[in-house]
């Protein structure tokens, strides 16, 4: 029976993806009633389409047009409404609902990125960093509101005032972040091929810190794999990093048949061994180790399992990366996060051991990997004298 426990696993998460894709699609009453929230004062609503309309007033005349529209932040989906006056003017815009930290909400209000709406028409471009300004240290969630705006105003302009939208050629940003952040992956790939490197691990774990956490934060999450399975993909010429840190670690696990995120990338792991090496306290788990490697495989079933069910990459996500790199966080983050970093200096990298999703679905395309090569023959045979330096977590 044990066995069959994974590919029972794969059945229900392949239904629960199906039927959260099915269960979450807002219906028309659902529509109608965030139509009411954002202009009261209409009599009715005629549908453009399933998520625009016409707000009609007391005389029968159009008094705006508004629209809902979602699309994916930092930890997920933000359902933003917008209002436009009859001209194509747009007049408000507002976050309905949204699953990302409010501390991060009310950087964005603060920073009063919502007023720069107020001049634009609705066949205007709506893009981020092209005629809309973000917010700095909450580059995601600015994108994914200009995105919403973007949607219901384009089809306003199309379809009821015969304008044709006007276009952003934004070019791939190669940068000195995306140059960084590529250069990290490929050295990761070359440091446990070659012995003098692999010494240097720690120091290049502590350039990750820098890097991949503090100055971008972007470690790789349940976000980012919750969004692959579930076609959330931004478009690469506004945020390449995305696909360098997803694909930079996925890439190497399934052709190498090591994890090697983990072990030379995630800055999170970086924090871990600074600890462990001003305590120098490695106490042993013993026989609970495996119980923790069991708690691993059942936290990472329910974060995908939840991530389906309402279709919201981040809905169960627990990760502390984004508390302690974004310096962002509820109390109750703050607090796990403590207590994570307490352990870890009695317990080496307790983190990644005990709780880290990331680390377990890693591991899982690693393993896959292996098979793959095993089945086309392409397992490696090792060489006599040949010094594996390969650091397992």
């Amino acid at each position: 029976m044990k066995k069959f426990l994974p590919l029972l696993a794969i059945v229900i998460l392949v239904i629960t993806i199906i039927y959260g894709h099915y269960a979450n699609k807002m219906d028309a009453d659902v529509v109608q009633g965030y139509y009411r929230q954002m202009l009261p004062a209409a009599t009715r609503y005629e549908p453009i389409n399933d998520k625009t309309a016409r707000a009609i007033g007391a005389d029968g005349k159009v008094t705006a047009y508004l629209g809902v529209s979602s699309n994916v932040g930092y930890g997920g989906p933000i359902l933003v409404g917008t209002i436009l006056g009859p001209d194509g003017a747009v007049k408000q815009v507002n976050i309905l609902e949204h699953k990302e930290t409010p501390s991060y909400i009310n950087k964005i209000t603060q920073a009063g990125y919502f007023r720069q709406y107020t001049k634009k028409k609705a066949d205007d471009p709506l893009v981020l960093d092209y005629d809309l300004d973000r917010v700095s240290g909450a580059t995601l969630s600015t994108r994914a509101i200009a995105k919403s705006v973007q949607e219901v105003a384009h089809v306003v302009a199309d379809k009821e005032l015969k304008l044709t939208p006007k276009k952003a050629e934004i070019p791939w940003k190669v940068g000195i972040k995306e140059i960084a952040v590529a250069l990290l992956f490929v050295l990761s790939v070359l440091m446990p091929r070659f012995k003098r490197l692999a010494k240097f691990r720690l120091v290049f774990l502590g350039f990750s810190i820098i890097i991949l956490g503090f100055w971008l934060n972007r470690s790789l999450s349940m976000g980012h794999i919750s969004a692959l399975f579930l076609g959330y993909f931004p478009l690469p010429g506004e945020n390449l990093i995305w696909y360098l840190v997803l694909f930079g670690a996925l890439g190497p696990a399934l052709v190498t048949g090591k994890n090697l995120y983990c072990t030379y990338v995630c800055p999170f792991c970086g924090l871990q061994e600074a600890t462990h090496l001003i305590s120098r306290v490695n106490l042993p788990l013993g026989q609970y180790l495996k119980w923790f490697r069991l708690i691993k495989e059942v936290l990472l079933f329910l974060v995908l399992f939840f991530a389906f069910l309402f279709i919201n990459p981040s809905f169960s996500s627990y990760e502390p990366f984004g508390t302690i790199f974004g310096l962002n966080g509820s109390s109750h983050q703050w607090y796990l996060l403590f207590l994570i970093l307490l352990t870890s200096f009695f317990y080496r990298r307790f983190w990644c051991v005990a709780f880290c999703p990331v680390g377990t679905f890693l591991d899982k395309v690693a393993l896959l990997g292996r098979k793959i090569k095993g089945v086309i023959g392409l397992s490696p045979k090792k060489k006599a004298g040949k010094v594996d330096v390969n650091v397992e977590l």
